[in-house]
């Protein structure tokens, strides 16, 4: 496995990076990344901006917009917020690529007392409510697939940023956004701060991989600045549609 650590708090950066890496990266190895944001709102790649996001309250509470290139649903992310990313070749079909994404971090959260599930196509559960979402896109031979981690998250500027779809949650009983997610920290076996956390989830998932920690070269980051410049810094891309 190759372990890809970027010192950076900026989505769009992380964004940059992830298609870097899955467009052209040559290795059979996986590729790892585990990251955190400032206040962050993400959309999916063909999502209407004022369906999912109140701007206003974005931008009273400085709250970045970003679109990825994975479809799914709008999360907010922030400091107390673990953000993941595999990237792989895509050798298998892409619902058995993120079942096993899925399953990787289940079984790294079990090991620490949470009493993880996975429910549906995308969503990982604890007692119920949501604490981490899957989404996925390829390019050309390898896919990326990348979730969040709801560890410590500010729920309440969650739910006051994110626009609910009542149409969607009315079916499964749940009356709010709010009563559909929770954060993980109630449920570790010990307490420990999101960067306590971070590390000992990195160390669960590596520990039993022959993994190398990659550096990006001058001109690789000058093919992510790229990316970051024309696509994910960029409002025509974030506030498309």
């Amino acid at each position: 496995m190759i372990f890809v650590y970027i010192d950076s708090r900026d989505a769009a950066i992380h964004f940059s990076v992830e298609e870097f890496f899955t467009r052209n990266i040559r290795s059979d190895k996986p590729v790892l990344m585990l990251w955190q944001t400032d206040k962050t709102v993400m959309l999916g790649n063909n999502q209407v901006v004022d369906a999912e996001v109140d701007k206003r309250y974005a931008a009273a509470a400085e709250i970045q917009i970003v679109r990825r290139s994975s479809g799914g649903g709008a999360i907010f992310t922030d400091l107390e917020t673990i953000l993941y990313t595999m990237i792989q070749p895509l050798a298998k079909d892409a619902i058995v690529h993120r079942e096993e994404v899925a399953e990787t971090v289940i079984n790294a959260l079990k090991k620490m007392g949470v009493p993880a599930v996975r429910e549906g196509r995308n969503d990982i559960l604890v007692e119920g409510r949501k604490i981490s979402g899957l989404a996925q896109y390829t390019l050309g031979s390898h896919i990326c697939t990348h979730g969040s981690l709801l560890y410590n998250t500010d729920l309440e500027t969650l739910t006051s940023v994110l626009i609910a779809d009542y149409n969607k949650l009315h079916p499964k009983g749940i009356t709010s956004i709010r009563s559909r997610v929770t954060n993980i920290k109630p449920y570790i076996d010990k307490e420990c701060t999101v960067n306590e956390f971070l590390e000992r989830f990195k160390k669960i998932i590596l520990s039993d991989t022959d993994f190398r920690t990659y550096e990006l070269t001058a001109r690789e980051i000058e093919q992510v600045n790229n990316i970051y410049i024309g696509k994910y810094a960029n409002d025509a891309w974030n506030f498309k549609m």
